[in-house]
This record gives C-alpha cells, sequence and structure tokens, in this order.
C-alpha cells in the first residue's frame, strides 16, 4: 500500500496557528475600540455590523500578512490556513458566548470579510520582492574587460 504524502513547507503549520492566533488577537482589540467609540457615542449601533467586518478584514489581512512574511513568499498555503484557524476561533468563541449562531446573525458577512483580508494579504505578499539576493555569474578569464 503506497500512501500519498504532500510535503508541506517547513513551519507552516506554526505560522498558520501563530497567524490565526494575531488574527484573533487584533480582532479583539479592534472590537474594543469599535466597542469604545460606541459607548461615547462617536458612533451608533446602525454602524455596529460594517465595523464588525472591517476588523475582521484588518486583523485577517494582519495574521495572512504575519504569516506570508514568515514564510518568505515561498508558499500561499498558509493564507487559507490562517483564515480557518481565524474563524474556528472566532466561531468557537461564539459558541461560548452565545447559545446559537445563525446565518442570520451576520457570520457570512463576517466569514467574507475574514477571507477579503487573506485575499488581501496574499496578493500584497506575492508581490514583495523575494528576500535573497540575487546571485552573480563570476567572469571567466579571471580578468575583467579591458
Amino acid at each position: 500500500m503506497s500512501k500519498v504524502v504532500m510535503s508541506l513547507p517547513k513551519g507552516m503549520v506554526k505560522d498558520s496557528v501563530t497567524g490565526g492566533l494575531l488574527a484573533l488577537a487584533s480582532y479583539v482589540a479592534l472590537q474594543l475600540v469599535c466597542a469604545l467609540l460606541v459607548d461615547k457615542g462617536m458612533l451608533g449601533l446602525e454602524q455596529l455590523y460594517p465595523l464588525v467586518c472591517v476588523t475582521a478584514a484588518i486583523a485577517s489581512f494582519l495574521g495572512c500578512g504575519y504569516s506570508v512574511l514568515r514564510g518568505k513568499g515561498t508558499s500561499m498555503l498558509t493564507v487559507p490556513a490562517v483564515v480557518a484557524v481565524f474563524m474556528t476561533l472566532t466561531l468557537a468563541a461564539a459558541l461560548l458566548t452565545a447559545d446559537t449562531i445563525a446565518i442570520e446573525n451576520g457570520v457570512t458577512g463576517l466569514g467574507l470579510s475574514m477571507a477579503a483580508g487573506g485575499l488581501l494579504a496574499a496578493l500584497v505578499g506575492g508581490n514583495l520582492p523575494k528576500g535573497g539576493r540575487k546571485k552573480r555569474r563570476a567572469r571567466r578569464g579571471g580578468q575583467g574587460r579591458r
């Protein structure tokens, strides 16, 4: 029996989990800022859901950006993994604090915002220059041009 083994880049799981936790931490921090703005009366409650989606996109961008930079652009497989970790942790926290989670409560918009932040991080990370130096070919003959 032969097993199909997919080789993953070194440290991908660690970078994905770390990126997901970074995204969750930044999401919680941004949500606290939004809650303070609503509490002080600077923002109304009708603006809360769009702010939740924006903060989810920003947090996902930060977590995925970390994993892309940490992986030095060798693999974009970490981006969907970070989004999956972030979404799983967010849904687990929602299940712990609420009785049910319904699609009508905006879970779809939240997930799409997370995916959009990850996609933006992948696009930005894919356009960054590679980290290594370019190799120069040695000149033949030992002497330069005369």
